[in-house]
């Protein structure tokens, strides 16, 4: 259960930058309608997830 916790806990930290890189992508002005919607979709998805992996850390940490 441990090394599941540290693989969550690794996928959580990769979507944290991803989004951060993402977001940085959107602050610039070289981009295009789909490159907009699709870092936005992206973020989204990736909001998801981590939504996803926190619940499941909870239950983990719950479970200890």
């Amino acid at each position: 259960m441990n090394q599941e916790i540290i693989s969550l806990t690794e996928a959580k930290n990769q979507w944290e930058k991803d989004i951060k890189m993402y977001k940085n992508f959107l602050k610039t002005k070289a981009q295009t309608f789909e490159g907009e919607y699709g870092a936005k979709e992206y973020i989204s998805m990736a909001k998801n997830r981590l939504n996803d992996i926190n619940q499941k850390l909870k239950e983990l940490k719950d479970k200890s």
